[in-house]
């Protein structure tokens, strides 16, 4: 699957939602950014959505043109869980179907993901268990094909951050399958638990429990926040909703760039945690190990209290954060663990650089880091220091202070 890749960077993807956002108009901007519509017709094939057809045609709403995406079926649109392709699937069905579609693994974690969000918000509103939640609008043929495909769209363009901004919900009612509720509907309040939103303004649902699950899933930050990074726009899409707003354009617009980040210590990274009580202390060391052989930049253990004040070991990887899932994976595996967390936060990294010292007793390897040009100190690499200690059958402190005195 080929990926565009922002020029000097990981990918950045950034969602405007000042006219909310649902499944359709995420999948419409995805297209208006580069994704190859053929990967969606694909995907519908292989989820066994027979008679469905996707429609992708450009439009307007107010003055701003974009992508209106639409499922149809028999030649008819399927929106809001009504017509002809309407089903009351419940959760297991939909992860089945997932499951058994062929599609990448990315892809189908993702989509089972943002499902089982879904099921859950769902449950805690009707005070059911999730396996016992009968989706209407979600789950009929068009917000499958939504939520699988804004997985998909995830998946291709691999941004390493995804940011939000504040999120418009609307106003007033909704007509849903349980009858009239307030907007936000409540599966929607409840998945944007957390997030920064606006009411007001525009008379009905802005933001559907489709969209709000995409943002509750994905997004690793809002804005404005304090964590806030410049970055450097590469590509605009603008996917279009259903309907026209007298005060503004019914879009969404999502944004890829860059960090601009020339001339500055700051960088992202993913910090990856998690808390384990059944492994050994030679377990934990070569799961650090093999973190740090795969790309880890950090990998540190600390001691914690777990439930039932069992003593346990709380694992804490840093990573670049388009390694981030790659390295929870690898996480899991060497700990047993069931689960772990992830957050994305900006690290002050000094200037680096090695030289090459002479001592007495060989070559040596120096870090040196500074910051803004001024210098904040040296070190010897710890390898090499290793190796010709070993080697000369000299103390590791005297080859070490050697190396610190050629460096000075």
């Amino acid at each position: 699957m080929v990926r565009p890749m922002a020029a000097g960077g990981p990918v950045l993807l950034h969602m405007d939602c000042a006219s909310g956002i649902s499944g359709d108009m995420f999948l419409g901007a995805s297209l208006d950014l580069g994704l190859p519509v053929g990967l969606l017709e694909e995907m519908v094939e292989r989820l066994g959505l027979d008679g469905v057809e996707l429609r992708v045609r450009r439009a307007k709403r107010g003055a701003l043109a974009g992508v209106r995406f639409s499922v149809l079926r028999g030649g008819r649109l399927v929106e809001g869980g009504g017509g002809e392709g309407a089903c009351h699937r419940n959760l297991s069905a939909i992860l089945g179907m997932i499951e058994q579609s062929g599609l990448e693994a990315g892809v189908r974690e993702r989509a089972a993901a943002l499902f089982c969000r879904l099921g859950e918000a769902e449950a805690s509103v009707h005070g059911v268990g999730p396996d016992e939640v009968h989706f209407h609008e979600v789950g009929a043929d068009d917000s499958i094909v939504d939520l699988v495909g804004a997985a998909l769209a995830v998946e291709h363009f691999a941004p390493a951050c995804i940011s939000c901004s504040t999120v418009v919900v609307g106003s007033g009612t909704v007509q849903t399958q349980h009858g009239v509720m307030p907007v936000p509907a409540p599966a929607t309040a409840v998945l944007l638990q957390g997030a920064p939103i606006r009411t007001g303004g525009v008379e009905g649902e802005m933001t559907t429990p489709t969209g709000a699950v995409i943002v509750r899933e994905f997004v690793d930050s809002f804005e404005p926040s304090a964590t806030d990074s410049p970055r450097r726009i590469e590509q605009v899409g603008v996917g279009l909703g259903s309907r026209e707003l007298a005060d503004r354009p019914n879009a969404l617009r999502i944004q890829l760039a860059s960090p601009a980040t020339v001339g500055s210590p700051w960088n992202r990274v993913a910090v990856l945690e998690c808390q384990v009580d059944d492994a050994t202390g030679e377990a934990i060391g070569y799961g650090a190990e093999a973190l740090l052989q795969a790309g880890a930049l950090d990998v540190f253990a600390t001691p914690v209290q777990m439930k039932k004040s069992r003593p346990g070991v709380a694992l804490t990887v840093i990573c670049r954060p388009e390694q981030a899932s790659e390295l929870a994976e690898r996480l899991l595996r060497e700990t047993g663990s069931l689960g772990c967390r992830r957050t994305v936060v900006d690290r002050l990294e000094a200037e680096r650089s090695v030289a090459q010292v002479t001592t007495p007793f060989g070559e040596v390897g120096v870090k040196t880091a500074a910051i803004g040009g001024r210098a904040l100190g040296a070190a010897p690499e710890y390898e090499d220091v290793r190796r010709i200690a070993r080697e000369r059958g000299v103390p590791f402190r005297t080859i070490y202070r050697a190396a610190l005195r050629a460096a000075d």
